[in-house]
């Protein structure tokens, strides 16, 4: 069966850093009681929502109120995207494959990303700024912590079946999606996700070997064995 859409996860897949979130709460020096907000999510003591609100309330205190756009761009231009990823979607495009980003990350990081590399389309979870460019608490939590709702929605804007769409993630947090996809791919996971994804790459170029194995009709086992998860 050929793969007709590519997800990846951003945060730890086509960037370095693990959580763009955790980046700017050490940039405004936050960190343990973002940490402490987690731990209330963990506990199922607020929604995702709350957590969100609550995290970027932080930084908004940090700076007494002052926390621009301009600055949170400027902090996350820091986030370099995997000189791999610009060559494995060139070859994608080449071969007609859509591509998509969905993150449980910042938007102002994943749009900058997406126009970089060249995906077709993109969902993250969006900060709220005034008319004059300063960050309000809240927030709009557009794909959650979650991803498997965003992967049903960009595939069906798309037209793709998701028996035809490979999702590639690296965390408990990709869970739902790799399990609702036709080819679910675990990429630096340290083994969480062994028992979920068919397949795993230690390296995005890897991602050519093991499409080019799944649509030259090698046996579905084979590939799997071959990239084993």
């Amino acid at each position: 069966m050929k793969v007709k859409l590519v997800v990846f996860d951003v945060d730890g897949v086509l960037v370095p850093i693990k959580s763009s979130w955790h980046f700017l709460h050490s940039y405004f020096d936050v960190l343990e009681k973002a940490e402490n907000i987690k731990r209330m999510f963990d506990e199922g003591l607020i929604d995702y929502t709350k957590w969100l609100e609550l995290d970027v309330k932080l930084w908004i205190e940090a700076r007494n109120g002052l926390v621009t756009r301009d600055e949170i761009m400027r902090v996350l231009s820091q986030i370099k995207v995997d000189d791999e990823a610009h060559h494995v979607v060139r070859w994608l495009k080449r071969r007609g494959v859509k591509i998509a980003l969905i993150s449980g990350g910042i938007d102002l990081l994943v749009s900058r990303i997406a126009e970089e590399i060249g995906a077709d389309i993109w969902m993250a979870n969006k900060l709220s700024f005034d008319k004059r460019g300063y960050l309000i608490a809240g927030g709009i939590p557009i794909v959650g912590v979650w991803k498997d709702k965003a992967v049903r929605i960009l595939a069906g804007s798309l037209g793709i079946n998701l028996d035809n769409t490979m999702f590639i993630g690296d965390s408990k947090w990709d869970i739902p999606a790799l399990k609702i996809v036709g080819y679910p791919v675990a990429y630096r996971d340290d083994g969480v996700l062994s028992s979920i994804a068919k397949y795993r790459v230690n390296k995005l170029l890897e991602l050519i070997d093991l499409i080019e194995c799944i649509e030259d009709h090698i046996a579905s086992h084979q590939c799997a064995n071959i990239f084993k998860p």
